[in-house]
């Protein structure tokens, strides 16, 4: 009875160790089977994270460049800027819209500016004129239309030049022909600055 209880409790001991070892590697299967998913599952979002970052700094580089794809810095720019300042002689304001309109729509017909405006002082006593032209020469030959030019007595007219200065890198040539011209002007390169195009 002893040995039969014995090889009961034997066989007993079987069946939990059978039973056992089936949930140990039922565990072990479902442990290994988390273990992948955890590693996978992080290494999926870590390549998402990565691939989202790539894409906000390709975003902000693209955003970047869009903003300074069309820049260029004011030295390595050819445009020049006249600023010119004049006192106006005896003609009211409403003569002098007038005639800069015209001069104006003269201008915008026949030469190549990229800006050209004029810009009166609230008592009508004073006027600025400013021209952009994309290089020495283009103001070049602005100048030349306007002292070969219908206008030019008309202008001397109108206003009287208190002060010109043309900024931007103007050639040697342009300084030259203006000179010749007797046109008087202050010079100003740029130390600083870009240009939107």
């Amino acid at each position: 009875m002893y040995s039969n209880n014995r090889y009961s409790i034997y066989l007993e001991f079987e069946k939990i160790n059978s039973f056992t070892q089936q949930k140990l590697t039922k565990m072990k299967k479902i442990f290994y089977t988390l273990s992948l998913s955890l590693v996978f599952g992080c290494a999926i979002n870590i390549g998402t994270k990565r691939e989202t970052v790539s894409n906000e700094t390709t975003n902000r580089n693209e955003s970047l460049s869009i903003k300074t794809s069309n820049v260029v810095l004011n030295s390595n720019s050819e445009e020049i800027l006249f600023v010119i300042e004049m006192s106006i002689k005896d003609k009211t304001k409403n003569e002098v819209e007038k005639f800069t309109q015209y001069l104006s729509d003269f201008i915008v017909e026949r030469e190549p500016s990229t800006v050209y405006g004029y810009f009166i002082s609230d008592d009508g006593s004073k006027i600025s004129l400013i021209e952009r032209y994309n290089n020495s020469k283009d103001g070049i030959q602005h100048g030349k239309d306007f002292v070969n030019g219908p206008n030019i007595n008309k202008f001397f007219e109108f206003f009287e030049i208190d002060s010109f200065l043309v900024l931007g890198k103007a050639t040697d040539e342009f300084k030259i022909w203006t000179k010749e011209n007797g046109f008087e002007i202050e010079y100003r390169e740029s130390v600083g600055g870009y240009l939107r195009k």
